[in-house]
């Protein structure tokens, strides 16, 4: 050999065998090595009674890579290691498998192990330097088992692959961050933006799919249409700023008194729709009952320094007792809620 030895087995009572073909990979990859290419060659050992990996021999990149001695350079790298990645290749494309610090800890036995079935080491690194650089590398190699000896070496190259990892990381943050403007376009789509209930456009098309599946199935569903009482008079005496912030507060009210499917709609200004599936026109009339329950035991803009009561109107009808079209269903719960309008307010009232 003619580079320094730092390893173990050749100062050992090990077998011919194992000691001929380590001394001439050590001589080969040494050979490499002095090549300067790309690929960084290293032989690991471990017993397989003990578990303990060492270098039989380490590229010197290797070891200035880490910043430590050739003894330490395992302890070192298995302290530096951030995380571990496998990708494989599967029919709907690769499969990108990452095992953090705390868990390849746990899992170190079962991988060694693993590998030394499989024959083969093909993983990513991140890893940390003894000088606080970060940097990836590729680690592939082959597994050779000497039973007499029970000793398995590791006959592998590194390749840095940093370049190619920040670019992979920095396209799933923009890619991540897609998903993230998507998801709230999507939201935004079909959402009030002032109250964060489901707008129109949500309603209507709701509304469609809900109908064709009552039709299929005869479960009937309800409406509750609603309008807030006098609520020209908040804005008139708190300003439209204030008169917002009670709309927020209104439909969180509405929002905590549902339960799935159930869910209301932002309809305009201080009107609201309530859509109600699996509910008969008797039930709808005692939620509308909850509901302005829960408003009148609510105080409104207390965050703002100062308390408002609110109530409200709210019209009831169903399908298909009431109407077998869309249109008609909400104009028929609009016309309920405006009856109680001119009978006092503050009132529920099915459509008759």
């Amino acid at each position: 050999m003619k580079n320094k030895y730092c390893g173990r087995i050749l100062n050992s009572p090990y077998t011919v065998d194992l000691k001929n073909r380590l001394t001439d990979c050590i001589d080969r990859f040494h050979a490499f090595d002095e090549c300067g290419g790309p690929a960084i060659p290293y032989i690991a050992a471990w017993h397989e009674n003990e578990g303990v990996v060492w270098y039989e021999f380490a590229g010197k990149r290797f070891v200035e890579l880490m910043g430590c001695d050739c003894s330490d350079l395992h302890e070192t790298f298995r302290k530096g290691i951030i995380d571990r990645r496998e990708y494989k290749v599967l029919n709907k494309g690769i499969r990108q498998k990452t095992i953090d610090k705390l868990e390849l800890k746990n899992l170190r036995t079962n991988l060694r192990d693993e590998i030394e079935k499989k024959g083969i080491e093909e993983a990513v690194y991140k890893v940390v330097s003894k000088k606080k650089e970060m940097f990836w590398i590729k680690d592939q190699a082959i597994i050779e088992s000497f039973e007499p000896d029970k000793i398995n070496i590791s006959l592998g190259c590194l390749t840095i692959v940093t370049k190619e990892m920040e670019t992979e990381e920095q396209l799933k943050k923009t890619q991540g961050a897609l998903r993230k403007s998507e998801e709230k376009f999507r939201k935004q789509a079909i959402h009030d933006n002032l109250t964060g209930l489901y707008n129109t456009r949500y309603l209507y098309k709701a509304l469609s799919k809900l109908i064709s599946e009552s039709t299929d199935t005869r479960v009937p569903f309800s409406l509750i249409f609603m309008d807030i009482d006098d609520f020209k008079n908040v804005v008139d005496t708190f300003g439209h700023l204030n008169a917002s912030q009670a709309l927020q507060e209104f439909a969180a009210t509405i929002r905590s008194t549902l339960h799935e499917p159930s869910y209301g709609v932002a309809y305009g200004g201080d009107e609201f729709v309530v859509v109600l599936p699996g509910y008969t026109k008797h039930k709808a009339i005692e939620m509308a009952e909850s509901i302005r329950s829960k408003i009148s035991e609510t105080i409104y803009l207390s965050k703002v320094g100062v308390n408002v009561n609110l109530c409200a109107s709210f019209g009831v009808a169903s399908y298909p007792d009431d109407a077998t079209g869309l249109r008609e269903l909400l104009s028929l719960a609009d016309e309920a809620m405006f009856s109680v309008k001119e009978h006092g307010k503050n009132s529920v009232r099915g459509i008759t």
